[in-house]
């Protein structure tokens, strides 16, 4: 802070006396050189004052991880909300036949005929026969088009293991 000052000190003294020499030289230009040394204080002027703010803040443009962990008004993504829908879905299907059967299982079928169609140009609708070589005996009881609604809306949807058998054979088409 000493050196800063110093270092201001003697620009201040640099500009004193050249205001004093040109006034000293040439008497009828005093005022021209006034104005002069008027506008070279305050460009020191500001020049200390845009370097003393810039010491004294942060560099906004760079936080820190740290300042980034620390922020305490930084909150957590959120899940999507399709992922959150879907995950409900299929608890839902887990405790309910009629839920499985009216809001799972259009969603699987919809994603099987998606693949079976791009990746190996088979229309579920058209080609059942083959469709349902691509997807195996398990799958292709719960997708097949003609599967019967059950008859009981409350009777309990199918095992865990059983609708990740479904969702993998999904995934291998």
């Amino acid at each position: 802070m000493k050196r800063l000052l110093t270092g201001w000190t003697a620009l201040i003294v640099v500009g004193v006396v050249i205001l004093a020499a040109v006034s000293f030289i040439l008497p009828g230009r005093r005022h021209i050189a006034l104005d002069v040394f008027v506008l070279f204080v305050g460009a020191l002027g500001l020049a200390a004052a845009v370097r003393a703010t810039h010491g004294a803040s942060p560099d906004v443009h760079e936080p820190s991880l740290v300042d980034e962990l620390a922020d305490p008004l930084d909150v957590l993504p959120q899940r999507p909300a399709e992922l959150e829908r879907l995950e409900r879905e299929v608890h839902l299907s887990l405790g309910s036949s009629f839920y499985l059967h009216h809001r799972l299982r259009p969603l699987l079928r919809e994603i099987a005929s998606n693949r079976l169609l791009v990746r190996h140009g088979v229309d579920l609708e058209r080609r059942p026969d083959d469709a349902a070589k691509h997807l195996g005996p398990q799958a292709w009881e719960w997708l097949r088009p003609d599967r019967a609604e059950p008859r009981d809306r409350w009777a309990p949807g199918p095992p865990l293991a059983e609708l990740t058998s479904v969702v993998d054979a999904l995934e291998r088409i």
